[in-house]
């Protein structure tokens, strides 16, 4: 008996699971003005036919300092989506959204996960010492799409997994500008 419970709420967690908004860091560790791309993408759970709107904020723990070219990912651009607008959390408001409407034969885009809006971090130019920019997002609609031929949704908010991920910036090495500096009185050196 107990092995069925265990089996039991281990289902109800992958479940739980199977909607999720992930953060993608495309290089999690910066020095000092360098630049990487951040997506957001979301999952939804078996069964389901596509992401129809997700409506979220990025939360940033640098705020909007240091993001730029907010946009939405096609075909998550559809209408009455927005790109967000920067806050001091982060980026507030971003609304992405497909339509799936059969009967004029347009279909929503079935990937899963599914990108739906990217960013660009640029570290700042001096950086004295070691931070690390925490980021998740605080989602107020995910919704899916039933099935390929229908146009219905259902809202998968409440089991929804949010987004976390992380920047590192590190200063630049201290210890390349020695060798540098090394190098250069050798070379003196050998004059």
């Amino acid at each position: 008996m107990k092995t069925v419970a265990i089996l039991a709420v281990a289902g109800v967690a992958a479940a739980a699971a199977a909607q999720s908004i992930s953060i993608d860091v495309a290089t999690p560790t910066l020095n000092p003005g360098e630049s990487t791309n951040v997506t957001l993408r979301a999952s939804y759970p078996d069964g389901m036919y596509a992401v129809a709107g997700v409506a979220t904020n990025f939360i940033s723990s640098v705020g909007s300092t240091g993001w730029s070219n907010l946009a939405l990912i096609a075909p998550m651009d559809g209408p009455g989506t927005s790109a967000g607008a920067a806050s001091g959390t982060g980026v507030d408001g971003i609304i992405a959204g497909q339509l799936n409407f059969p009967p004029a034969r347009i279909y929503a885009d079935p990937s899963n996960p599914i990108a739906f809006w990217s960013a660009t971090y640029t570290a700042p130019a001096v950086v004295d010492e070691a931070f690390t920019v925490d980021l998740s997002t605080r989602t107020t609609r995910f919704d899916v799409y039933i099935a390929r031929d229908s146009s219905l949704s259902e809202s998968r908010l409440s089991t929804l997994r949010e987004g976390a991920g992380a920047i590192n910036v590190v200063p630049a090495p201290a210890s390349l500008a020695l060798l540098g500096l090394g190098g250069l009185a050798a070379a003196r050196r050998r004059r």
